[in-house]
């Protein structure tokens, strides 16, 4: 069962000439078959009648949990010889190709680089390894990016899709309600972090998800101010009274991401900090009523920059107001596109973040960041704490 709708899938390869799709990464794997990889070395095959999926061995038994399509195992290691994991993929891929008379076909696959949550359990890219396979083999085979299509359909989210992002931004919800309590001067920022991760943990007791991935990063004072170029590293930096401390977070919920950051201070709040939270919580609000269906990443990104720019803080929001969210969490080229220059047109069922942020270098910085899903109405708040 594909995440998204096959109807959905097969009248986008239709509209491209496309007779089939193979994709490796596992984001696009779980859209496609509704499993999410375990060491990423799984494939899926669709086709305009068929879904198959070519999964290692012993991830054939978890597969068979998420997902009733055709499943057709490889071993991906063995001890009377070193494995190559693109030699023991290729030969189940090739013989699946044949078996469903594809020799002959336009066949879409990944052909850039997309970006992957930076865990080893999500990392293991070989799409153009696979293409010069296929490409051998099959030499009447007409290869043809399917990016853009990929992108397009993970941009709309089915319901069932948006059940479990809102759950998961619900579990994320109370690690953030409950870590608060660790922002206090003298623990260092990996202290805070670890702490957040704790509260993480617990929230999950009781919930569905069989896996689940957290990554909570800690910048406070200084490090703040930096947080739009390096926003994924927590220091051993000791945290001071006064100091803004941001944490930001991206957990999977099996393969479903959520993007939150939140800015909290350490002490009594100073003056032109709350100066500072009020301009973002008005450039969060009117970005929030730009959003509906229709309107353009850019009239969503003009909409709160605007009202950074009358508070003084135009020069110090450095990157777009968002991007979209779902099957991975920090991917600025996911759509909807929510930049000065996106002309991205926002439908019903996209996910995405939205991110005002205040950045003063060598000194403090603030961002908020929520996750929203558009509606008929407008916009959905995943996030609302």
């Amino acid at each position: 069962m594909s995440e998204v709708s096959q109807e959905l899938i097969r009248s986008a390869m239709a509209g491209k000439g496309l007779d089939a799709l193979v994709c490796a990464l596992p984001m696009h794997v779980l859209m496609l078959t509704g499993y999410w990889p375990i060491m990423a070395n799984s494939i899926a095959i669709f086709t305009a009648k068929e879904v198959e999926l070519i999964v290692p061995a012993d991830e054939v038994e978890n597969a068979r949990a998420y997902t009733s399509i055709p499943l057709h195992a490889f071993e991906p290691a063995a001890l009377d010889r070193l494995v190559n994991p693109v030699h023991a993929v290729t030969e189940p891929l090739i013989a699946r190709l044949r078996a469903l008379g594809l020799e002959h076909a336009r066949i879409g696959h990944e052909s850039e680089q997309f970006l992957q949550p930076a865990s080893y359990l999500t990392m293991n890219l070989y799409n153009s390894a696979l293409a010069q396979c296929i490409e051998k083999v099959f030499p009447e085979v007409k290869l043809q990016s399917a990016d853009r299509m990929l992108e397009e359909l993970k941009a709309r989210k089915t319901e069932r899709t948006l059940a479990r992002l809102r759950r998961g931004c619900e579990v994320a919800k109370h690690a953030f309600l409950n870590g608060v309590k660790a922002i206090e001067p003298g623990y260092t920022e990996r202290i805070v972090a670890s702490l957040f991760e704790l509260e993480h943990s617990r929230s999950c007791k009781g919930q569905p998800f069989d896996r689940v991935e957290s990554f909570f990063f800690c910048m406070s004072g200084p490090n703040s101010g930096q947080a739009d170029s390096a926003y994924a590293r927590t220091r051993h930096r000791l945290i001071d009274s006064g100091d803004l401390v941001m944490v930001h977070c991206n957990c999977s919920y099996d393969g479903w991401w959520t993007d939150i950051t939140r800015t909290f201070v350490a002490g009594a709040i100073r003056p032109e900090y709350q100066k500072m939270r009020d301009a973002i919580a008005r450039a969060r609000d009117a970005a929030l009523a730009a959003i509906r269906p229709g309107a353009t990443g850019r009239e969503v990104d003009r909409a709160a920059r605007q009202v950074l720019e009358r508070a003084g803080y135009g020069p110090n929001f450095t990157h777009g107001a968002g991007h979209g969210v779902g099957y991975a969490a920090a991917n600025p080229d996911g759509r909807p596109r929510i930049h000065p220059c996106s002309d991205d047109v926002l439908e019903e069922g996209m996910t995405f973040n939205l991110e005002p942020a205040i950045y003063f270098k060598g000194r403090y910085g603030m961002r908020h960041c929520d996750m929203v899903a558009i509606t008929a109405r407008g916009a959905e708040l995943l996030t609302d704490f």
